[in-house]
């Protein structure tokens, strides 16, 4: 697993025409359950929100930001579609939506067409992400080093479960999932004010539901950093909450995944 200063930094490269040939397929990821469903904003032709997700493969690169990734099972993501009488219908999201990395290894963006929504009679849309929720990289022709099914089998399988032990288990984990559900739903232009402050927060954990007590040591954890990014500076937006929750989480999940390849052996 590569540095996240690295990741950054590469990231913030200006992207150009390449004539490279095609680099070898990244990690396959781990894609934390959602605390709930987890609400899609809709805008423009789309409708998205970021799931929190960490790296299974150390020796394979980070992805780059887009890549294209399928999830290892249809069980693990579900699409909820919502009509216009608010009535729910559940259905495989990996046949109707596509998922893209994000942020590096930590956060994958998920995405419906909004005509594709329509065709199945939504007007909004949630995801829900089970238990053991992994993505493999979209394989490409060129690969100098496709991920084999053996692969893919040992890090769904053996390594996810390690994940779900030391990783998704933790306090931490469920405290960064919070902290990306908020960023998630920010409008960016919205005014940074004690009401917009405090709406997002009652919609972010109103929106967990049962899934999760709203005393829980993750939820503190949460709260304690939503309230340590209000604090740092003046924001005229909520845009630079949104930017200070990413980097938290971020930080978060980079530190996790250390974790999880100092408890065991070598890939």
């Amino acid at each position: 697993m590569k540095n996240f200063a690295a990741i950054v930094g590469v990231m913030s490269i200006a992207v150009g025409v390449s004539t490279s040939p095609v680099s070898a397929a990244p990690q396959v990821l781990a894609v934390m359950a959602s605390l709930g469903p987890q609400q899609m904003n809709c805008s423009g032709s789309i409708c998205t929100t970021s799931l929190s997700s960490y790296c299974l493969q150390r020796e394979r690169d980070v992805p780059t930001t887009g890549q294209a990734y399928y999830p290892a099972s249809k069980d693990h993501f579900a699409l909820v579609v919502i009509d216009k009488n608010g009535a729910e219908t559940s259905l495989p999201a990996s046949d109707h939506m596509s998922f893209r990395s994000s942020r590096g290894y930590s956060t994958v963006n998920a995405v419906i067409n909004k005509k594709a929504l329509s065709e199945l009679g939504g007007i909004s849309a949630k995801i829900v992400v089970s238990d053991g929720a992994a993505l493999i990289p979209e394989p490409e022709e060129g690969d100098p080093n496709p991920i084999s099914e053996q692969e893919i089998a040992y890090a769904t399988g053996s390594l996810r479960d390690h994940g779900n032990d030391l990783v998704d288990a933790r306090p931490e984990a469920e405290a960064a999932s919070v902290l990306n559900r908020m960023a998630a739903t920010i409008v960016p232009k919205a005014p940074a004010n004690s009401e917009t402050l405090q709406q997002l927060w009652h919609d972010v954990i109103h929106g967990l539901g049962t899934s999760r007590p709203a005393n829980s040591e993750g939820i503190r954890r949460a709260r304690e950093i939503y309230d340590w990014c209000q604090e740092r500076s003046s924001y005229h937006s909520m845009s630079g909450i949104k930017s200070c929750l990413e980097y938290k989480h971020d930080d978060t999940i980079m530190r996790l995944n250390t974790d999880y390849w100092e408890s065991q052996p070598g890939y």
